[in-house]
């Protein structure tokens, strides 16, 4: 099997990717085309690009749904192209599950940068899986490799694309404390705003997940004017 990285650009209307095309193609990165109707037959078939490129507006025909169905069979690196990558766009992105949202007008030079991180950063959670492995923590079992957090009691916990980069980054360093900017370097490329909180939010949301006390949390602990540190 080859080890040369892969994009898939689904495309819902008539945008011209050309030259983001012709970048990929010179950074040997192979690219394919999918249109919205065909990707669940792709990846029905093992199809597994290293990044998909949703170019869609924001939400996507079919809500969120589409990109949640897409999310069960695909674990590649997800970036949505929309008209207006504003803060709403974003969060409506990120919850949906994208790693990073982008104005499809921005040069295709930096959409190619902001791909090749998400590689590299899938390359990096690989080696951390693969020297890390599985993390016992309380009466939690998270394993990077299968991206599972698993309760002792068996449950198995649903986590979003963003949660799961999130609490990789930490446990993987754990006892060490993370800005907010490292830990968002993290989970998204998307340019950061001076009031961006979603950390906070995909923190707190882990926090539920994990039944941490309300005020007082025991693994994801805030360090206030710095950032967050787990322990275990």
């Amino acid at each position: 099997m080859s080890d040369r990285p892969s994009v898939l650009l689904v495309q819902s209307g008539a945008a011209d990717h050309e030259e983001l095309k012709t970048l990929l193609q010179e950074a040997d990165i192979t690219v394919q085309r999918s249109s919205q109707s065909q990707l669940a037959g792709r990846l029905a078939h093992g199809a597994q690009p290293s990044v998909v490129i949703f170019d869609t507006p924001v939400p996507p025909a079919g809500g969120m749904t589409t990109v949640q169905a897409l999310r069960d069979v695909c674990t590649s690196g997800l970036i949505i192209l929309c008209a207006n990558a504003d803060s709403v766009d974003c969060i409506v992105g990120l919850e949906m599950g994208a790693d990073d949202v982008v104005c499809r007008n921005r040069d295709p030079r930096e959409i190619l940068a902001r791909i090749r991180r998400l590689i590299q950063r899938a390359t990096d959670l690989r080696k951390a899986s693969t020297t890390q492995g599985v993390i016992n923590f309380a009466h939690w079992t998270f394993d990077l490799d299968r991206r599972e957090l698993v309760h002792q009691d068996g449950r198995n916990i649903h986590l979003t694309p963003g949660e799961f980069k999130l609490l990789a980054a930490l446990v993987t360093q754990k006892g060490r404390v993370m800005r907010r900017d490292q830990l968002l370097d993290h989970i998204s490329d998307r340019d950061r705003a001076p009031n961006d909180r979603t950390v906070d939010v995909l923190l707190n949301r882990l926090r539920h997940k994990l039944g941490e006390p309300t005020g007082e949390p025991r693994h994801l602990v805030t360090v206030h004017g710095v950032g967050y540190v787990f322990h275990p």
